[in-house]
């Protein structure tokens, strides 16, 4: 095989596709859904217009299209009335959040406690129970998590104070379901039955301010929220691959919005449409196929259409998938620099191709689980990139990452940028083609080695050894030799017949399948972490707690539990670290 030929090819195809772009056909899609749909709130109706209007587009671009309807546990707002009754009398703008707790007819009264960020530091010396907290969203942890942890601390309510500045006195719409996707029997109950409402900037410094002032300060809250089992609607194209059509990459935006919801993400299923309309002029040129998703129920049932896309579809994208592609608010007005959060195995991939489509510089950070990632479990390897605000700019307007204007109704068709859109699909032309095609998957797992050992080696260090961790720094050693043996025959691919390619290709897909669950996650492979967990964050999310108990003392029963669990969780890592090992191992054993 001559892979320097097929390189070529590659490269040659991408100048064409990405001299097919046309960015109008973008900016006519985000008009459409602007002025025809303008709230594509799931189950609200007109999430199933765009819906319908994606697959006619799909269809006339040359995809199989197909409208997938399941279940998901929605939710939708209703009135919404807030008063501040002490220590004077003012009237509070608000909007009800979805997934809460009604209060009963007629509302009822909360003193509030200022949180600031709301994460679980601070709540230490603050009695909340029965009592509203406030806290700001533009800090971590994400909203879903302030609303689990306000609810385990048996605050009664949560009012939710916008990003952005008191200028603005934007409203942002939230949900607080903090469960991924369709509750189970197990996480049911996890859903915080709390009161809770957003409101203005200006307005939650002020209530900010009389706290810490030491005034008692007592709201009156009449807020609804109804919540239910509906049927949403979700678009599904397929381009059938060439050469591998059972091979697909799974590329993804989510299709409901608040209204009106130009960046987010009206701008992206525009992105979308048109990566539909020129992958199909050039479908014939395409070797394994792209299934493009345009994901309900992301706002306010929390990821329901992805997650129970990966659900229904798991064989298929256990087996076929080689990685996942999500587009999210591209085309952001006043956005600087290209940013992208990749899996560890495609970061170089993902600088490579951005560097060389735009020709500047990009920032690559390390995927978390954040918006439609609920490919975690099964270890798909991902990509999330758009044209991003610079620190400084987050930094004025409070950690509003996405633009002030974010879930509220000023998210309108002035805020999108066509230069910055224009850039954006050229990217994604760019990443979508070069996992389509390439002959040999850009999958590096050297990086993904380093970044495991470094963080075993920091739990060692810092918990002593409680739990013995030397089988896996030492599995790990091992994984890397196999890993350069890997690298080198993805070197010499031109050396390598079809078939030891196609070997090649399924050995790297399974490091990622065994790896990303037990590293990167803190659930089942079949489950979900909830969205923007703190834990995720944090090195090796399974084992982290072993620092927490390396300070107990080890007669309590807090300490056996917890010993237990972790040991438990050390035997799940190990085992994936050497089923890793044993993969490589037995592709190596037949070369």
């Amino acid at each position: 095989m001559n892979v320097r030929r097929e390189y070529t090819a590659m490269e040659n195809l991408l100048k064409e596709m990405i001299a097919a772009l046309d960015v109008e056909k973008s900016v006519e899609h985000v008009r459409w859904l602007t002025e025809n749909t303008p709230s594509r709130i799931s189950g609200l109706g007109q999430d199933r217009k765009a819906a319908e209007y994606i697959c006619q587009r799909m269809e006339e671009y040359g995809l199989e299209s197909k409208l997938l309807g399941f279940e998901a546990y929605n939710s939708h707002p209703g009135v919404s009335k807030v008063k501040i009754v002490s220590p004077i009398e003012k009237e509070i703008a608000s909007i009800a959040c979805c997934h809460i707790a009604s209060t009963s007819a007629g509302g009822a009264e909360y003193e509030v406690v200022y949180l600031g960020s709301g994460g679980e530091e601070d709540y230490i010396g603050k009695d909340v129970a029965g009592k509203a907290v406030l806290v700001e969203v533009s800090y971590a942890p994400a909203t879903p998590e302030k609303a689990m942890l306000a609810s385990e601390h048996k605050a009664a309510a949560m009012i939710c104070m916008n990003w952005g500045t008191a200028e603005h006195e934007l409203i942002c719409n939230r949900a607080l379901k903090a469960v991924w996707g369709n509750p189970t029997p197990e996480s049911f109950d996890k859903i915080p039955q709390i009161v809770g409402v957003n409101v203005t900037r200006k307005d939650g410094e002020y209530i900010k301010e009389l706290c810490l002032k030491g005034e008692k300060v007592v709201l009156h809250m009449d807020v609804r929220s109804q919540r239910e089992w509906q049927t949403l609607y979700q678009p599904l194209g397929i381009l059938r691959g060439t050469e591998e059509p059972e091979k697909f990459l799974l590329v993804s935006a989510h299709l409901d919005a608040w209204c009106p919801g130009v960046t987010c993400n009206a701008t992206g299923d525009a992105t979308m449409l048109e990566m539909a309309r020129v992958f199909g002029k050039f479908k014939d040129k395409m070797k394994r196929s792209i299934y493009f998703v345009y994901w309900n129920g992301h706002e306010i049932a929390e990821a329901a259409g992805s997650t129970w896309f990966q659900d229904y579809f798991y064989e298929d994208v256990r087996n076929n998938c080689i990685g996942y592609i999500n587009i999210d608010s591209t085309g952001m007005r006043g956005a600087e620099k290209y940013g992208t959060d990749a899996s560890r195995e495609l970061s170089d991939f993902a600088y490579d191709t951005i560097k060389r489509v735009l020709n500047e510089e990009v920032s690559v950070a390390y995927l978390t689980k954040t918006g439609d990632q609920s490919f975690f479990g099964v270890g798909v390897p991902s990509i999330a990139g758009r044209v991003s605000y610079s620190l400084e700019v987050v930094q004025e307007q409070n950690g509003a990452t996405l633009g002030y204007w974010n879930h509220t109704c000023e998210d309108s068709i002035d805020k999108m940028d066509v230069g910055n859109m224009e850039k954006d699909n050229r990217v994604d032309v760019g990443v979508i083609l070069g996992l389509t095609n390439a002959c040999v998957l850009p999958y590096d797992f050297s990086k993904t080695c380093e970044d495991m050992k470094q963080k075993v080696e920091y739990l060692r260090r810092e918990s002593g050894d409680v739990i013995d961790m030397r089988g896996i720094s030492d599995g790990i050693d091992r994984l890397s030799a196999g890993v350069v043996e890997l690298n080198r025959l993805r070197s010499q691919a031109e050396m390598l017949s079809k078939e030891r390619i196609r070997r090649l290709n399924d050995t790297l897909l399974r490091l990622s399948r065994v790896i990303t669950n037990a590293f990167y996650t803190n659930a089942e492979k079949y489950d979900q972490d909830s969205y923007g967990r703190t834990i995720l964050s944090k090195p090796l999310p399974l084992l982290f707690n072993v620092i927490a108990l390396s300070k107990m003392e080890k007669d309590s029963l807090e300490y056996r539990l917890l010993y237990t669990k972790m040991l438990r969780n050390r035997n799940r890592v190990a085992d994936a670290v050497l089923t890793a090992c044993e993969y490589v191992e037995l592709f190596l054993a037949q070369e």
